[in-house]
């Protein structure tokens, strides 16, 4: 309990095992007891109503739920499926990309549908995922003049992260890639397709199938 960090209405614990972490989060958000459950990169916060809890009494709460929270849990997490399509519209970085990993071009549709994504963080865009990969990643930079309109599903790559934008917006991330899914609806009774602990796994997609997809 020493490492733990309380706040007026916040108490964090550090949590590096992201296997931990996303159980963790899970059976939090099931206990109903919080205000606000935020995991992050390396801990796990979360937020009280000081007029009911006190820092103490939240703290320990806190606390017993950690040690309850089942980590083999993070091992049956669910799997979602994206579909993307790597058209060369889609993916203006890849080459870029490409060059950076060491492979072809025309390989880096196979290399990102073969690798293990597991949702780190939503955040950025309501919705937006980091995605990691369980193998180690060479470091992907940014852009040098990011672009001021990302496509609403693009797919990105940044450091060791795969995101997924689910709005139209400005970012700098190599692009090599968009889904026709709807990553965020507010009209679903969970608006976010993705969440922290999500196992994720892309699935290539021709032009054809996107528009299909797309128009739905």
């Amino acid at each position: 309990m020493s490492s733990f960090f309380t706040a007026d209405d916040w108490v964090s614990a550090p949590m590096p095992d992201r296997s931990r972490r996303h159980a963790a989060t899970e059976h939090l958000l099931r206990a109903d007891d919080w205000e606000e459950v935020v995991p992050g990169l390396d801990s796990l916060s979360v937020r009280f109503d000081p007029e009911r809890t006190d820092p103490a009494t939240a703290r320990a709460l806190f606390s017993r739920q950690l040690d309850r929270s089942d980590a083999r849990a993070a091992a049956a997490a669910r799997e979602q499926v994206i579909a993307v399509c790597y058209d060369a519209q889609f993916a203006p970085d890849a080459g870029i990309v490409a060059d950076r990993l060491g492979i072809p071009v025309d390989d880096l549709p196979f290399w990102h549908a073969a690798q293990a994504w597991t949702v780190d963080i939503i955040g950025f865009q309501p919705g937006f995922a980091y995605c990691r990969a369980e193998g180690d990643i060479p470091d992907i930079d940014r852009l040098s003049e990011p672009r001021q309109s990302v496509p609403a599903g693009s797919i990105g790559l940044l450091g060791g992260l795969c995101g997924l934008y689910p709005f139209e917006g400005p970012g700098g991330w190599p692009l090599i890639g968009r889904t026709p899914m709807a990553l965020f609806d507010a009209s679903r009774d969970q608006p976010a397709l993705l969440s922290a602990g999500t196992s994720v796994r892309f699935e290539a997609i021709d032009r054809a199938q996107f528009d299909e997809m797309a128009s739905r």
